[in-house]
């Protein structure tokens, strides 16, 4: 049985249709703003659709008219619980943590045995600690890299081009590069500074659209992790199985 998993973030929706074994057969990501979808053509045809949205009510009706009108299927939504294989939520409202971020705990609980955090670099960046007992302790929520970049700029009267360069963990000598420099070497610092202090022994693993960059420098920095590209995805399969 064909089944399509679509992961709605704050800008982007990724998607991807897996064949009866469980291997990706299409695999796609869409600006949110871009409609008709290309996912909606997809072929051969899925036969069952799970969904993790972070995105409200209006969009998932959206999402169930056009599941339904294209294939007459019922999208399953994913939504956080208060515990689940293995994994305890920390949040006093469970169902007030945002699914992506349950979801990403519950793919990594999978393939972890031991304590782990979870950092999920997308528009927002997020980093949520669970320890050896699959408690989850707790996250932080800040602003991306684009975010942080495009907040300073439209609240400020810098005026730059367009992000070009390379960043360096060090200062810039232009104004370009003092701020990309600056953004992402604030960010890769309180990373390594969060993960060393609450769960040093821990696995590591980076998921989202600048999980690659921000690995990169990590490593750099002699901090080992585990990129893991579709972990909101894989944890699809343990909610929704």
């Amino acid at each position: 049985m064909n089944m399509l998993e679509i992961d709605v973030g704050n800008t982007r929706l990724k998607w991807r249709l897996l064949n009866e074994d469980g291997n990706a057969l299409r695999s796609g990501t869409e600006l949110l703003k871009t409609e008709p979808f290309a996912f909606l053509q997809v072929e051969p045809l899925p036969k069952r659709v799970r969904v993790s949205c972070v995105r409200g009510e209006e969009f998932r009706q959206l999402l169930v008219k056009l599941i339904g009108d294209q294939w007459g299927l019922l999208p399953e939504f994913a939504e956080s619980k208060a515990s689940g294989m293995g994994l305890m939520n920390a949040y006093e409202h469970p169902q007030r943590l945002g699914v992506d971020r349950w979801l990403a705990m519950l793919a990594a609980r999978q393939i972890t045995n031991g304590a782990f955090c979870v950092v999920d670099a997308g528009s927002a960046l997020t980093m949520d600690f669970v320890d050896s007992a699959g408690q989850h302790l707790g996250g932080y929520i800040v602003p991306g890299l684009n975010l942080q970049k495009s907040s300073l700029l439209q609240n400020t009267a810098i005026r730059i081009p367009e992000f070009a360069v390379k960043a360096q963990l060090c200062p810039g000598r232009n104004t370009e590069s003092a701020i990309h420099n600056g953004v992402v070497s604030m960010s890769v610092s309180w990373i390594i500074d969060e993960y060393r202090k609450r769960l040093k022994c821990a696995e590591l693993i980076l998921t989202g659209g600048d999980a690659p960059l921000i690995a990169g420098y990590l490593q750099n920095e002699s901090i080992s992790c585990r990129l893991v590209p579709d972990l909101v995805m894989d944890g699809l399969r343990v909610a929704l199985p």
